[in-house]
């Protein structure tokens, strides 16, 4: 499969500050790859300096073995939503349009933006979700191979979100290729192919969500009772044990010797769920155990 992506030893500095150091991963052709890491870690910086925005320190990055960045192939769409005075939503799609070899229909850049009945309407006027949704209409213009999201749903409603998601995987069947940014994990669990979690500013894990439970298999259970925690601490396969006013949080690595152990005491249990470690859980257990090393 092909490399659209390709990011060799990218170091940045600002001053005396590191912000990434020794970066090295490839995105393929048609993959969605989550960029994760807490504030700080230099998600943002990362896809500026693909996208030729800002010039590392040392490394180089490729776009489908180009060192210069074709901008017909590529859509960024930034974290932070800009607003221009006196300019209406349809102007904006309008002037985004010219820009490109190719553009999409202007009626088409109005669907994907969802904002048909706001076109006469100032960019000032839209609500943050709004913006959101134009700002990722504009990130589609030249029809990009690749896109590229930071923070996208910011701002935007639930419903709005769910939309938004559906039409990305419609885009990943189309064969387009994403590195998303987004601090709503839950979200990423369910569209990306790959996670890279930058930490510390390096890479410290690149590898499905599956590979990432694998190196931490805990399943958490959590359930009401009135029974005491000492009794729980001494079932088999018990990792941790917490209980507040009587609501039980209790991890384990053995999931089917835990439940055995249980059985026992389930008339005396109300509420009982069973659930795999969230990725943001994952993501502080690789920290932890960094700091453990």
């Amino acid at each position: 499969m092909v490399n659209a992506i390709e990011v060799k030893h990218i170091y940045k500095k600002y001053q005396n500050e590191s912000i990434l150091n020794d970066i090295c991963f490839n995105v393929k052709e048609g993959e969605i790859v989550a960029l994760i890491g807490k504030n700080g870690a230099g998600k943002s910086t990362l896809i500026n300096i693909i996208n030729g925005l800002i010039k590392p320190n040392s490394g180089q990055c490729m776009i489908y073995n180009q060192p210069r960045p074709d901008h017909n192939l590529m859509g960024l769409m930034l974290q932070d939503n800009f607003s221009l005075d006196r300019i209406k939503v349809k102007e904006v799609i309008q002037l985004a349009r010219t820009y490109y070899k190719h553009p999409l229909a202007y009626e088409e850049m109005l669907s994907i933006s969802g904002l048909s009945t706001k076109q006469n309407n100032f960019m000032s006027q839209l609500s943050g979700g709004q913006k959101r949704c134009l700002q990722f209409a504009l990130a589609m213009v030249g029809n990009p191979k690749i896109l590229f999201l930071d923070e996208p749903t910011s701002g935007m409603d639930p419903d709005t979100r769910t939309h938004f998601w559906k039409y990305i995987d419609e885009l990943k069947k189309q064969g387009k290729t994403f590195l998303i940014t987004s601090h709503y994990l839950n979200e990423l669990e369910k569209v990306a192919n790959r996670f890279v979690f930058l930490h510390n500013h390096e890479i410290a894990f690149d590898g499905s969500l599956g590979e990432m439970n694998s190196l931490f298999n805990q399943v958490k259970i959590t359930f009401i009772s009135n029974l005491v925690p000492m009794l729980f601490e001494k079932l088999p396969a018990t990792n941790s044990v917490r209980e507040i006013n009587h609501h039980y949080t209790i991890t384990t690595n053995d999931l089917n010797a835990f439940l055995k152990s249980l059985l026992p005491y389930l008339s005396a249990i109300n509420n009982l769920e069973i659930k795999q470690q969230s990725l943001d859980i994952l993501m502080e257990n690789i920290i932890n155990e960094e700091v453990q090393e």
